[in-house]
């Protein structure tokens, strides 16, 4: 499962954790627990953005949504693009 969600979040690079559960037919608990796991193995990066984000807001993705509300994006590590490869 863990390997599955990498792979929706490698292909889609922006997806909500509703999303992916949706695709998976998983709980949305099970999608939050699995990229948990994945941070915890280094296989995808936890970034926060928000009040004190260093991002300039006219570059961020989030910028039309964001508010300048704390929102969780996550990035895939080289560790995480090898694992894909296997």
């Amino acid at each position: 499962m863990l390997k599955e969600i990498l792979r929706i979040i490698n292909r889609e690079g922006y997806i909500s954790i509703v999303s992916i559960a949706k695709e998976l037919n998983i709980s949305g608990q099970l999608v939050e627990d699995g990229v948990k796991q994945l941070v915890r193995m280094c296989y995808i990066l936890e970034e926060k953005t928000g009040e004190d984000c260093s991002t300039f807001c006219g570059n961020c993705p989030f910028a039309k949504n964001c508010s300048k509300e704390i929102v969780k994006t996550y990035n895939i590590s080289d560790k995480g693009i090898n694992f894909l490869k296997k």
